[in-house]
């Protein structure tokens, strides 16, 4: 852990640099803390991760700034979910809403830049087949543009610049009981609750449905985020190896997801009835669909090992 000294306060909005792609940052909790100060120690590093690349995410220069956007937002929605009984009782409820819908617009459009920018030339690259993927390749690219101009306007509006100023508000306010020593037992409620949501979705894996699939997903996105929120309470090596293996799930997890959304999109292509792009639509969402086969098998190893693991907390 780096050490860093954190406060409850987070960077004004728009004073990122739109030059620079910013990453999440490491957080240093304290057993002394209590939960209530310890997540607003977290929310405000979460904030200040997204308002970072909200300039770049605005221009739409770099792509990474959308991602570290979307990274942002599911770490802030993460917080939410696991704040203390009391301080959620206390939180604005549209705020939890508005998380949804910005990661949901920002979503559509990584979807599509993953699709044409990573998924695409790798098939491209592998296949045999001459294969015609010059009208696919321009038609994601139009709809690539106007999800790109949405997401630009939800980060102009006001219902974006309303979330900001929500959660800033709600980081201003007083914490209670600022070191009441009861961190470490609320982590371990937290890593022990998610770990068991995460399990008794994950033993029926080879069943679940694509949307049952989402939900495991998901459920394994909150447990690492919470891991890595409290990991400074804990060693780093036990802590890093257990992530380690909860990465693994994730990458499978996140290549069938990443399979599923490409071929919802290739289906909208193959339904606009042209020829050379219906063909190509097809070989690529067979392809996809053979991927996501072997995708599925390292899926259960990967599960299998993070059942194995020894817990940190």
């Amino acid at each position: 852990m780096n050490g860093a000294r954190w406060t409850d306060t987070a960077t004004p909005a728009g004073q990122g640099d739109a030059r620079r792609v910013d990453k999440a940052r490491t957080l240093a909790l304290h057993p002394a803390m209590s939960p209530s100060r310890a997540m607003r120690v977290v929310a405000a590093e979460c904030l200040r991760h997204l308002q970072a690349n909200l300039p770049g995410a605005r221009l739409g220069a770099d792509r990474e700034f959308v991602h570290q956007a979307r990274v942002a937002l599911r770490r802030l929605r993460c917080a939410w979910k696991i704040l203390p009984p009391s301080t959620r009782a206390l939180a604005r409820s549209g705020i939890a809403e508005d998380l949804k819908w910005l990661a949901s617009v920002l979503g559509q459009a990584r979807d599509l830049d993953v699709l044409l920018d990573e998924t695409l030339p790798a098939i491209e690259a592998a296949a045999d087949e001459a294969i015609g993927f010059d009208a696919l390749r321009r038609a994601l690219r139009l709809r690539a543009d106007v999800c790109r101009r949405e997401a630009r306007a939800a980060l102009d509006s006001a219902r974006c610049a309303g979330l900001l100023s929500s959660l800033q508000a709600w980081l201003d306010e007083k914490a209670e009981a600022e070191g009441d020593g009861r961190l470490l037992p609320f982590a371990q409620q937290v890593l022990r609750g998610q770990r068991r949501r995460l399990c008794r979705l994950a033993r029926g894996w080879k069943i679940l449905n694509p949307e049952q699939r989402h939900d495991l997903r998901k459920e394994a996105k909150t447990l690492r985020y919470a891991a890595e929120f409290f990991a400074s309470l804990y060693g780093d090596g036990e802590v890093s190896r257990y992530l380690s293996r909860l990465q693994h799930v994730q990458q499978g997890l996140g290549e069938m997801n990443d399979g599923v959304a490409a071929r919802r999109l290739l289906a909208q292509c193959r339904a606009e009835g042209d020829g050379e792009l219906a063909r190509a639509a097809g070989f690529v969402d067979g392809w996809l669909a053979h991927a996501a086969s072997q995708a599925k098998g390292r899926l259960g190893q990967a599960l299998e090992r993070l059942e194995q693991a020894g817990r940190f907390w």
